[in-house]
């Protein structure tokens, strides 16, 4: 690095002024001192200017701008400090500040082509388009064989609706260059952007006369033709481009999108299955065409066996992408959407599976996979994808949160407590969030018998959200079942209720509450209520006995004693139960 010292020393004494040699002149020379006083300024702002060039590199922009105006104390005319006090006021985002700078170092140094550039872009961020156009006029006059800057010109023409300005430009660039397919391209993009659809086609008309053989031509042309509502001559176009170059993938989808919004889906589907088996078209571009299919077989307007078709061929489209790009796991996580709309959650889970085979970098992946790990109560695998996706993003709270979950419902408690109690940590400004991991560090607690801490964390819980029906639910059946606090029990269970009615499992914990209350007949009522919203359980089948019973009905007790054997989930006192005839406690 240490022969740069002096490249970097020639730069800074340009940017800074340079001085003349200077005859050696007696002691008390007036001109003498006017020298060593310029030589004194000329070093004190390249110091300066070094220093301000430190700290930008530093990132210290505080530090550098201070700096750089110090060295305009020095030097008012300092072009060079002028152009990066403008970049440094556009990181600030002081916009006026950094315009005013940049067009000094202009005006102090109109040579240079890079300070004309940054106030050019500057004054094109800030919509400022006259003034940046003038800015570039004054570039291609100076500067007539940098091509690129003709673009830049035109564009800020046209977005200032100079359009006719514009195109001049683009005449003058033409005689330069030639017609040529950049050219073209931005041309056509600023008149088809702007409405002016026949000039547009007169544009590729004489493209194409210049050069017959460019395929892009083409298909412009076709896509112009289908905007100007002329759908034949776009197909003619179309067939044009596969004739010239069969392997032009592109041209395929866009006829088939042509196919589509003619209501030829067949003709649609096989151009795009050929399309698809191509290795080297993107397969972003074949994902949007499959996320496009899902959107609409998801429209209300898809129906019956037009969207089933339309599902079927989408499933073909997804297994041709899955054999063309191996190496990807777009193709199954689209495949894993469909499944999932569908109702088809194992499959689905299978796709986003294998979809992390090669994109476990993808959170959104982890979270479907976690999910429908939960919807299927798979605990052990919930509990796998959870501790993986935590390793990979350790500080996410919500992996935390599904794996905690899992190890409670797996009776590792202690490790379940571990990874709430991590994750909980891990949360920050979401308060919904939060509230979620107090309610499982409750449910968790109550299972290993820590009822203080049970009862805290659900407190804690409904402190950040008191209309969380959930958790009401929750800590008041958790009460009711150790005969604790039944009023306060009631109450909640009652507001969870009111918050979310018609839920059976609200409702039975309601009915057990009002049973330890010995409020039997409420209690009944709102157990078969449970039972007429569909639900089905032996706990709750155990519960509806246990009330009848004390309504003086054996005989529906004992009904109901046996069917929640039959299920499978009752208490261990059910044999009793039904053996005694009678309620065992």
């Amino acid at each position: 690095m240490r022969p740069l010292l002096p490249l970097l020393l020639c730069i800074l004494l340009a940017a800074c002024g340079g001085s003349k040699p200077v005859a050696e002149r007696p002691p008390g020379d007036a001109t003498a001192t006017r020298a060593t006083d310029g030589k004194t300024k000329q070093a004190q702002v390249m110091a300066l200017f070094m220093d301000g060039t430190r700290a930008r590199l530093a990132g210290d922009v505080p530090k550098a701008i201070s700096l750089f105006e110090q060295c305009l104390k020095v030097d008012p005319t300092n072009s060079a400090a002028q152009f990066e006090l403008a970049k440094l006021y556009h990181m600030a985002q002081d916009w006026p500040r950094a315009v005013d700078m940049a067009r000094k170092a202009v005006n102090n140094d109109p040579e240079n082509i890079w300070y004309r550039f940054l106030l050019a872009d500057l004054y094109g961020q800030n919509q400022r388009y006259t003034e940046a156009s003038e800015v570039y006029k004054g570039i291609v006059k100076k500067w007539p064989e940098r091509h690129e800057v003709y673009f830049s010109l035109a564009r800020t023409l046209a977005a200032s609706g100079k359009n006719a300005e514009a195109v001049q430009v683009y005449r003058e660039l033409e005689q330069r260059i030639g017609l040529n397919e950049e050219l073209v391209a931005n041309e056509f993009d600023m008149l088809a952007t702007s409405g002016q659809l026949d000039e547009a086609r007169a544009l590729l008309d004489r493209a194409i006369a210049n050069d017959p053989t460019n395929v892009q031509y083409y298909g412009m042309l076709a896509d112009l033709y289908t905007e100007m509502g002329q759908p034949d001559k776009a197909l003619e176009q179309y067939r044009k481009v596969l004739a010239m170059d069969p392997g032009d993938s592109m041209a395929r989808v866009a006829l088939a999108e042509h196919y589509f919004s003619n209501g030829e889906r067949g003709k649609a589907f096989d151009e795009l299955n050929i399309a698809f088996a191509d290795p080297d078209l993107e397969i972003d571009a074949k994902m949007q065409v499959l996320l496009g299919f899902f959107e609409m077989s998801s429209a209300t307007g898809e129906e019956g066996a037009q969207r089933d078709t339309l599902v079927s061929r989408s499933y073909e489209l997804i297994e041709t992408l899955k054999k063309t790009h191996p190496e990807s796991g777009k193709p199954h996580t689209i495949a894993g959407d469909f499944l999932m709309r569908e109702g088809r959650l194992k499959e689905a889970r299978d796709e986003f599976r294998e979809a992390l085979r090669t994109e476990q970098d993808k959170y959104p992946i982890w979270q479907q996979v976690l999910q429908l790990d939960l919807q299927a109560q798979d605990f052990t695998a919930l509990h796998e994808d959870a501790a993986r996706a935590s390793e990979l993003f350790p500080t996410q709270p919500e992996f935390h949160w599904y794996n905690g979950v899992a190890l409670s419902q797996l009776k590792r408690y202690d490790e379940a407590i571990e990874a709430l109690l991590m994750g909980r940590d891990l949360v920050v400004d979401d308060p919904d969030l939060e509230a979620q991991f107090w309610s499982a560090l409750g449910d968790t607690y109550h299972e290993a018998g820590q009822h203080v801490k049970s009862d805290e964390s659900y407190e804690r819980a409904l402190a950040i959200n008191g209309k969380n029906a959930t958790v009401l639910n929750n800590y008041a059946y958790y009460l009711s079942e150790r005969g604790e606090k039944l009023q306060k029990a009631e109450e909640m269970s009652r507001r969870s209720n009111e918050l979310k009615p018609g839920q059976p499992t609200y409702q039975d914990t309601y009915a057990w509450v009002l049973f330890k209350l010995g409020r039997y007949a409420e209690a009944r009522t709102w157990m078969e209520k449970a039972i007429g919203a569909g639900a089905s359980d032996a706990v709750l089948a155990e519960h509806y006995g246990d009330i009848l019973y004390k309504l003086n009905d054996t005989a529906g007790a004992l009904e109901q004693w046996k069917k929640a054997k039959d299920m499978g989930g009752a208490s261990v006192l059910i044999d009793r139960k039904i053996s005694e005839g009678k309620l065992v406690e």
